[in-house]
This record gives C-alpha cells, sequence and structure tokens, in this order.
C-alpha cells in the first residue's frame, strides 16, 4: 500500500509530505491544491508506465499545461524546473520501498512537451521492476514491490461527468472505466454473481431502486425504452411502478443513480484499480447519502483491497468517517501567506462545549479549509 507521498515544486505545492492510509478524504478552499495533491500521484504513474506524454497524463486525469506553468513559481523564489515526487511502499510487515520520480521537459515552453524522468525506475511486468542508476540498469523483483509498483501505474484521478456515465459522451481511451464514468454499463455487464451480489445489497441507498440490469443485445432500444442517443445498455426497475411499466434506460435515469452505482462498482470490480483518486466526490448528491455512501465505500475498499484518494466540499461526506479507524484520513489542506499548498491531519475531533458532527465543526471553522477573505 502507498503510505507517503512527498512533493516538491507542483504548482502550488512548493514541498510537501502526506502519510497516507487506505481512505483519505481531502477537505479545503477552492484553489487550495486539493487536485494538485491528485495529480502528483498522477504524474508519477505515468512516468512508471512510460507514457508521459499528453495523452497519456490526460488519461490519468492530469491537467495539462505548459511546463513552466506546471512548476512552482513562487514570488521572491527562483523557479526550478524539476518536479521531485517520492512515494513511499509498505507492507504489513514493515517492509519499506521508496519510489522516486524526478520530472523534467526538454522543452518547458512547450504544451505537447514529453516529460522524462531522471530517476528510471519503470514497471516492465508482472514479474520485475528496472532501475537504471548511473548507466547500470539493476533489475527489481521482490513480489510485493512489483505487484504495488503494477498497482500505481494503473492509477486514475475519477472525476465524472453525468454526459459520460449515462453514455452520450466517451472522450476516455481508459478500460474498464474511463475518468468521467466511460464504460460503467460494459463494467457491470462482466460483473461477476457475487460482485453482483454484493452490489444489489446497496439497493437501499436509492430508495425506488428494485434492481440494476444490463441489455446486452441493446435489444429494449427497438422496444421504444429509450430513443437511443446514449450507447448505454444500463436499465433499473423501479420498485413502486407497475411491473409492466416499471423499467427505465440510463438515459432517462436520474444522475444520482449513476453516480451512485459507479463508485459502487468502482469499489467493488477486481477489474478496476487498486490505487485511485476522487475529485468531488459529492457531485449530484443528496447530502444525507454522501454520509452513507462514504460509509459503505469505507467497508468495500477493506473487503476488495482497493485504496482511495478523496476530495470533496460537502460537508456531510465528513459525517461518513470514523477518525478513530486509522484506515480511514481527514487531510485540511490550505494555503500559507506565501501561496504555498499545506496539508494537516486530522486525527481526532476538535475538543468542543458542544457535541458535534464533523459537517458541523467544519462549518463553523473549527477544522478549517474555509475561505478566510470575506
Amino acid at each position: 500500500m502507498l503510505k507517503t507521498l512527498t512533493i516538491e515544486n507542483y504548482k502550488s505545492i512548493h514541498n510537501a509530505t502526506i502519510e497516507l492510509s487506505r481512505i483519505n478524504i481531502f477537505i479545503g478552499d477552492n484553489g487550495c491544491g486539493k487536485t494538485n495533491i491528485l495529480e502528483t500521484l498522477a504524474m508519477a504513474s505515468a512516468s512508471k508506465a512510460l507514457v508521459l506524454d499528453v495523452e497519456g497524463l490526460i488519461n490519468r486525469g492530469v491537467r495539462v499545461a505548459r511546463p513552466n506553468l506546471t512548476f512552482s513559481s513562487f514570488t521572491g523564489i527562483r523557479q526550478q524546473h524539476k518536479i521531485i515526487i517520492h512515494l513511499g511502499l509498505q507492507r504489513n510487515n514493515d517492509a519499506k520501498f521508496e519510489i522516486p520520480s524526478i520530472l523534467y521537459c526538454d522543452d518547458d515552453n512547450n504544451i505537447y512537451a514529453v516529460w522524462k524522468d531522471e530517476s528510471r525506475l519503470y514497471f516492465i511486468d508482472k514479474t520485475e521492476i528496472r532501475h537504471n542508476v548511473n548507466n547500470k540498469e539493476r533489475t527489481i523483483t521482490e513480489p510485493w514491490i512489483v505487484h504495488d509498483v503494477k498497482q500505481l501505474t494503473e492509477y486514475l484521478i475519477f472525476n465524472l461527468n453525468t454526459e459520460a456515465l449515462k453514455g452520450f459522451s466517451s472522450k476516455s481511451n481508459r478500460i474498464p472505466l474511463g475518468i468521467n464514468g466511460e464504460g460503467l454499463d460494459v463494467l457491470l455487464s462482466e460483473f461477476t454473481e457475487p460482485e453482483w451480489k454484493q452490489l444489489q445489497k446497496y439497493n437501499y441507498l436509492i430508495s425506488w431502486l428494485e434492481e440494476t440490469f444490463t441489455d446486452k443485445k441493446d435489444s429494449l432500444k427497438f422496444k421504444g425504452y429509450k430513443l437511443g442517443r446514449s450507447n448505454s445498455i444500463l436499465y433499473f426497475k423501479d420498485k413502486f411502478m407497475q411491473k409492466k411499466n416499471n423499467v427505465f434506460s440510463a438515459e432517462n435515469a436520474n444522475d444520482g443513480i449513476v453516480h451512485v452505482l459507479f463508485y459502487l462498482a468502482l469499489f467493488i470490480s477486481h477489474k478496476t484499480p487498486s490505487l485511485f483518486a476522487i475529485d468531488n466526490i459529492e457531485t449530484y448528491l443528496n447530502p444525507r447519502i454522501c454520509r452513507t455512501l462514504l460509509k459503505v465505500l469505507i467497508q468495500l475498499a477493506k473487503q476488495n483491497h482497493k485504496q482511495a484518494l478523496i476530495t470533496t466540499h460537502n460537508p456531510s461526506i465528513l459525517d461518513g468517517l470514523n477518525l478513530h479507524d486509522d484506515e480511514q484520513k481527514l487531510f485540511v489542506v490550505s494555503r500559507n501567506d506565501d501561496g504555498k499548498t499545506r496539508t494537516k491531519h486530522i486525527r481526532l475531533k476538535p475538543k468542543s462545549d458542544e457535541k458535534l458532527k464533523l459537517s458541523e465543526m467544519w462549518m463553523r471553522g473549527y477544522l478549517g479549509g474555509l475561505p478566510t477573505n470575506f
């Protein structure tokens, strides 16, 4: 599992070290650097997968800019032209391995430039990693290290788009799921029986949902169940409607259900990455669903060996956290007086004379992570 993330010279991040756990929630003001944290991991992932071109970065969820706009450029500090990322892997037996990435470009003004990595450590296949130091190449075959580096190369930042979830658009080439939600219906159609059973346990999250299913032959389209503007083969049954008239397509579904379904599928499927990020998880979701959904996803992450970095602006998400559980962490992200991104790990609820939820503490300013300029 990824235990530490150290970042130098990436956008608003001058220097930061973050001790991670299984589920990591990041809160903070707009533009404080939450997404920048997620992106540094995507840059390291692309490096170890040897895909540091524009397409490789975009398909991992990175907002690509000219390299000289990607390096930090704080007032009064000479700009450095390398991004340094160190990832610390750790096994349960305390075995550790550090993955360095030292990223630079030959043309800092070219937005299409291919990045390079001085560290020269990269993933080859399921059995080995290569590390070139001083033109001497060594091979690493320790099984757990190779396994964890492979997981790193599959890392993505998911930022859902309802049009993509419903099959109206498909921009990402990633499979089984695109970074905006593309391919949800196809992934569900390939669920194993145990995965379907696991998914159906959480139908209660949507009050009207009786059943979710896929129409692999897309035959229902020809019976008038959808106009066909969407290529999704995903369908739902409404338990309150007559059985002869209770089926409708993802094309006609409300936005919330496809978002909930995506997150459940992401944490359940054995085909989805083991390490990933979710940017703005609360989009289109009712606050109470946010709270309960996070509790469910934490449980699924433990069962299915997933690790996630999640950003949110919705206080209700915090009420799904248990800060007494070492596998759940809450971080407040902010920018100091010089504009540099900093992170603070909230270990326990701050002391208060009132019995307040974490969401209330955030809104009252006890946690930080709120705008202070007005």
